[in-house]
């Protein structure tokens, strides 16, 4: 079984059969609306052989970016890294925002939700910024075969396959290539509006800033957002960046 696992990663390739799995739909709990599709969650079950090699390939990436010095992860960057869970990047906060108290100023930060990160996942996007990472060329082989094919095996037999897009939540690499895909951006951000920190938490992230007032700290926690995205209005008075 090891020998097939290896030969998997070094080798840079996913076995077709392993891509394929038993979908089940599974409803949200508290939604007002279960006509709609988004009410709903794909469970993906697969083979324990393809979670083997998916484990694997996890810890290999984990270990590397940890280890590494220089090109690596943004050192805000939490979950799914060693020591660096929810209530770390909380404690994070909670921290720098008493260090502004201290210093007689205020803090700000705007909270943010990457929409449908892990469906949206590019597979040439993600191969590039693995490379620039400096990722062993297996590993990054590897994660391409596994992005390409995938399939769920739905009632009555029939199958839905997915494109070069979309990594699911819920497999265990799922969160590893959030990080390694989103990694970029924190600090062309902090670099182009000087002020601001990131404190993502996978696909959650937040900008943080501190101002001698309530003013200057908003003003400085929402200046990427001019820079870099439009705000769109939603129905229910939300703001999507």
């Amino acid at each position: 079984m090891a020998q097939i696992v290896w030969s998997c990663i070094r080798l840079g390739h996913h076995p077709e059969l392993c891509k394929i799995a038993k979908g089940r739909v599974i409803p949200k709990p508290g939604k007002s609306d279960y006509s709609k599709v988004r009410a709903y969650r794909m469970v993906s079950l697969l083979d324990v052989i393809s979670k083997l090699v998916e484990c694997t390939a996890a810890h290999l990436v984990a270990d590397h970016l940890e280890r590494r010095k220089g090109r690596t992860l943004h050192e805000g960057q939490y979950g799914c890294r060693k020591r660096r869970s929810c209530i770390d990047a909380v404690a994070v906060l909670m921290n720098r925002t008493q260090q502004a108290w201290v210093g007689e100023k205020v803090a700000g930060a705007v909270f943010m939700d990457v929409k449908s990160a892990f469906n949206n996942v590019s597979k040439a996007h993600l191969g590039r910024r693995m490379e620039a990472l400096e990722l062993e060329l297996d590993l990054v082989w590897w994660t391409q075969s596994f992005m390409t094919g995938q399939a769920c095996l739905r009632r009555r037999g029939r199958t839905g396959k997915s494109g070069g897009h979309g990594n699911p939540a819920g497999l265990t690499s799922g969160t590893d290539s959030i990080h390694q895909y989103l990694s970029g951006i924190f600090d062309e951000v902090e670099h182009a509006v000087p002020g601001v920190k990131g404190l993502p938490f996978a696909d959650d992230i937040a900008w943080w800033a501190e101002g001698g007032g309530l003013a200057e700290a908003a003003e400085v926690a929402i200046g990427w957002a001019r820079q870099w995205y439009c705000v769109r209005p939603g129905k229910d008075g939300s703001r999507t960046i």
